[in-house]
């Protein structure tokens, strides 16, 4: 399997699909993706049949991460919403989700329960704490080349500057 890392820092372009289910996963690489992520409206959408409104938590989130990581050969980054949790929760996850062989993590900054990014109704956390669940990611991962991609929906709910002093 390429590293995503060094896919990441490629002059080429890297496109990346979101895919909710181990076929689609052997779909998105069959046509030729170099990488993919599981996306968390899908996943809702697909296990409940429901928006993204934090109704999955970890075990299912580590759980579809496991089925559509068995089903491809190229990395498959993971969003993880905020991590179900504080920052030992994150710790965790980010140990199960390695070990399921993802290949990184989105990590947003929402409050719980969280709404999908496009969506109305959601709020941030504090900066301290978002920082904490960030360290507790970096922490937890055994591989230098396990991705962690901080995201924060500060715009929506504070403005344009807070979202880019968070970044």
């Amino acid at each position: 399997m390429k590293n995503l890392k060094s896919m990441i820092k490629s002059k080429k372009p890297l496109v990346i699909p979101g895919v909710y289910d181990a076929l689609g996963a052997k779909i998105a690489q069959k046509v030729g993706f170099e990488a993919m992520f599981q996306t968390g409206y899908g996943t809702s959408a697909t296990l409940f049949g429901m928006p993204d409104y934090g109704f999955i938590g970890a075990t299912e989130t580590v759980d579809n991460a496991r089925r559509i990581c068995r089903a491809a050969s190229v990395p498959v980054i993971v969003d993880s919403d905020t991590g179900y949790g504080n920052a030992l929760s994150v710790w965790k996850l980010v140990k199960e989700l390695e070990s399921a062989g993802a290949s990184g993590i989105f990590l947003e900054d929402q409050k719980w329960p969280k709404r999908c990014g496009h969506m109305q109704g959601k709020d941030v956390v504090s900066q301290e704490e978002y920082t904490e669940k960030l360290s507790a990611a970096i922490d937890a991962r055994t591989s230098k080349d396990f991705i962690i991609v901080a995201r924060t929906d500060a715009r929506a709910t504070q403005g344009l500057d807070e979202a880019i002093e968070r970044g």
